[in-house]
C-alpha cells in the first residue's frame, strides 16, 4: 500500500478515521501515535504535522465517535418528523414506543458505553467538550421542537415540559450505563416505556399501549 502524503486534502480526515478504527478495538490509553500511524500508513511527522498532540487527535476522534453516535440515534426524531408532516398520529406513537423501548433495553449498554468512553477521553479538553456538547444540543433542540408540534396536535400531554422530558432522556441514559449491575436498575424496558409514556402521552394510562392506538 502506498504511502499517504501528508499534502493530500484527505489526510487528516484519513488519520482521523484510522485512530477512530483503533478505538473500536482498544482502550485510548493503549493507541500510541506509531500505531496511528502504521493503520493510517503515514509518518509520525505527518500526524503532528495535522493535529498538535496524540491527545488532541484521540478527543477528535472520540467527538467524532459520538457525532456519528447521535446520528444513528436520529432515525428516531426523523421518523417522528416524518409522522408529523404526514400527520400519521399512529405512526408516531408507534416510533415513540420504538424509541423507548430501544433505550431502556439491556442489549444498548455496550453502545451507551461509547458515549462514557468519549466523556472520559475529552474530559480535559475543553474544544472538544464543548463541541460534544453543540452536538448533543442540537439533538435535544431538535426533540423539544418535535414534542412541542406534537402538543399542538394533541398527540402528547399538552402538560409536558418538552424540555424536561429531552433532559430526563439524555440523564437516564447515562444513569442506566453507571449503574449497571444494580437491581434497582434492572427493570423491562416494556415498563419503562409504561412509565414515560404515561407521563408524556395526551391521556394518561389509556394510551401507555401502541396495541389499540386509533381504534
Amino acid at each position: 500500500m502506498a504511502r499517504v502524503e501528508r499534502d493530500n486534502s484527505t489526510t487528516k480526515t484519513h488519520i482521523l478515521n484510522s485512530t477512530i478504527d483503533l478505538l473500536a478495538s482498544r482502550s485510548s490509553k493503549e493507541i500510541r501515535i506509531v500505531d496511528i500511524a502504521k493503520r493510517a500508513n503515514v509518518g509520525i511527522p505527518t500526524i503532528y504535522y495535522h493535529y498538535s498532540s496524540r491527545e488532541t487527535l484521540i478527543s477528535e476522534a472520540q467527538v467524532e465517535n459520538f457525532r456519528r453516535l447521535m446520528t444513528n440515534r436520529h432515525q428516531y426524531l426523523r421518523e417522528w418528523r416524518d409522522a408529523l408532516t404526514s400527520g400519521d398520529r399512529d405512526r408516531f406513537v408507534e416510533a415513540f414506543h420504538a424509541y423507548h423501548l430501544e433505550i431502556a433495553s439491556h442489549e444498548t449498554i455496550d453502545a451507551m458505553w461509547e458515549m462514557v468512553r468519549v466523556l472520559a477521553d475529552i474530559r480535559t479538553d475543553h474544544t472538544a467538550r464543548r463541541r460534544f456538547v453543540e452536538i448533543h444540543d442540537a439533538a435535544l433542540e431538535e426533540r423539544v421542537s418535535i414534542c412541542v408540534d406534537a402538543q399542538r396536535l394533541g398527540w402528547l400531554n399538552p402538560d409536558l415540559d418538552a424540555r424536561a422530558y429531552a433532559a430526563h432522556s439524555g440523564t437516564a441514559i447515562l444513569g442506566r450505563i453507571l449503574l449497571e449491575g444494580s437491581e434497582y436498575f434492572s427493570i423491562e424496558p416494556e415498563a419503562v416505556h409504561e412509565l414515560l409514556w404515561k407521563w408524556i402521552g395526551p391521556t394518561g394510562p389509556g394510551e401507555s399501549r401502541v396495541s389499540g392506538v386509533g381504534e
